[in-house]
């Protein structure tokens, strides 16, 4: 029961760093757009330009979940695993 536990609080708290790296790109864009939108006539349309900010917002997201939560926690249950079989406790 404790590793579903440690599981779910592990994706909650790797999401919320993914949202808040997430969040730093997407306003720098977005800056960046309204900057450029002001000296030149050709602008992108609003749906694609959206459609981008978010699969950045949520590719972050999802990239520290599991760069920084499920890879690690993986590793460490492998390691737990090989070192019971090999020492009999399996």
């Amino acid at each position: 029961m404790w590793q579903r536990r440690q599981l779910r609080q592990t994706i909650i708290s790797t999401g919320c760093v993914g949202a808040l790296f997430g969040v730093l790109p997407v306003l720098a864009l977005l800056a960046s757009s309204l900057e450029h939108q002001h000296h030149s006539n050709h602008s992108r349309p609003l749906i694609a330009q959206a459609l981008e900010l978010g699969l950045l917002f949520f590719g972050c997201i999802l990239f520290c979940v599991i760069i920084f939560g499920l890879l690690p926690m993986a590793v460490q249950y492998c390691f737990v695993w090989m070192v019971r079989r090999w020492t009999g406790r399996a």
